[in-house]
């Protein structure tokens, strides 16, 4: 199962479109708090999340994660293009950064590398 959190509604409907299309498994959060409410250990084998959200951001988000103990695989699909920012994300363990708009391929890809054997929670 794929967590996708993101507060932009239409964003994370077209990835759940997109993931169901693909025969993946996926549960949709408006944020990270709902998030993080329902995860649990083994429910999920990847997030999606964006960077600039509302309350928790998407780094909080995988810093709240790895304090937990989680190995959780984390893909940023985020509009942002500060460098630092994404090395932050890529230095706390993030499988990817990937910036909007991306192309279905180059998401799925990344999905299937984050979800090999190595990489789940």
């Amino acid at each position: 199962m794929i967590a996708i959190v993101d507060d932009d509604e239409a964003v994370r409907e077209a990835l759940f479109d997109l993931l169901q299309v693909e025969g993946l498994a996926a549960c949709t959060f408006d944020g990270a708090a709902a998030f993080l409410a329902e995860a649990r250990p083994g429910r999920f084998g990847c997030l999606v999340t964006d960077v600039r959200m509302p309350e928790i951001d998407g780094l909080e988000l995988q810093r709240h994660l790895r304090a937990r103990g989680s190995a959780m695989p984390v893909i940023f699909l985020t509009s942002s293009t500060d460098d630092a920012t994404r090395a932050r994300a890529l230095r706390d363990g993030a499988a990817a950064w990937l910036t909007k708009p991306v192309a279905d391929e180059a998401l799925l890809g990344a999905l299937l590398t984050a979800m090999s054997p190595r990489g789940t929670d």
